[in-house]
């Protein structure tokens, strides 16, 4: 029986061969021909069906040293080529708007209608929003409601100073104050070309030339 020699001695192995598991492929070399394993080289080219799949491709390798075929099953699909990673998305155009205001108030901020915070939650006052053109609200108990337009630009701080305006307390009611009585009726004191009035002449300071005693009493109606 012919055994094929690889030109070499083989080695004692010492174990006995595992089983390779494979049932034995055709050489597909015509009977009584004498093949040496050199002639086939490691891998032979697969062949294509009409419908595009591979067909059975046979390779020959060697196990210690002796030669054994393999087989790709039929229909097996080609690993496809590893997807490009997705473009990355492009950065929005921002900008920043600081709010300058005097301390001791602390508004409630709104921005385009949508509650942003307090202002003392923004950095320092800052808030970052898109460029272009926002309504600014500034709400504080106590004070008017500031309505503000501004022009955010594209990487850039603009500065906003504004106060907020106390809400004027509305005028209290008018209280009616009722007038004053009358005053009692009283006598009156006359001197002739010298003193009139309430007050008695001898407790009056008469001029010179008045004498008490001269006189008219005019008692009030009754």
């Amino acid at each position: 029986m012919f055994r094929p020699s690889i030109g070499l001695p083989l080695p004692p192995i010492g174990l006995p061969l595992p089983p390779i598991g494979l049932p034995p492929g055709q050489l597909n070399v015509p009977p009584g021909t004498t093949a040496r394993p050199e002639r086939f080289g490691p891998e032979r080219p697969a062949r294509f069906d009409r419908r595009g799949n591979r067909g059975a491709v046979i390779l020959y390798g060697s196990v210690y040293g002796w030669p054994y075929p393999y087989q790709y099953l039929p229909g097996t699909p080609e690993p496809s080529p590893p997807s490009p990673p997705p473009p990355p998305l492009p950065q929005s155009a921002i900008g920043r708007l600081r709010l300058d205001l005097p301390p001791g108030v602390d508004p409630q901020v709104y921005v385009d209608g949508y509650y942003a915070g307090l202002l003392s939650d923004a950095n320092g006052g800052e808030l970052t929003l898109d460029a272009g053109t926002h309504a600014i609200e500034m709400r504080e108990a106590g004070y008017e409601t500031l309505h503000v337009d501004v022009q955010i630009p594209v990487d850039r701080v603009i500065t906003y100073r504004s106060g907020l305006k106390p809400i004027a307390p509305p005028p209290s009611p008018a209280i009616a104050v009722p007038p004053p009585p009358p005053p009692a009726p009283a006598t009156i004191y006359m001197i002739p070309r010298c003193y009139v009035g309430n007050i008695p002449p001898s407790q009056a300071l008469l001029p010179a030339g008045c004498d008490a005693r001269d006189a008219v009493e005019f008692p009030p109606a009754r």
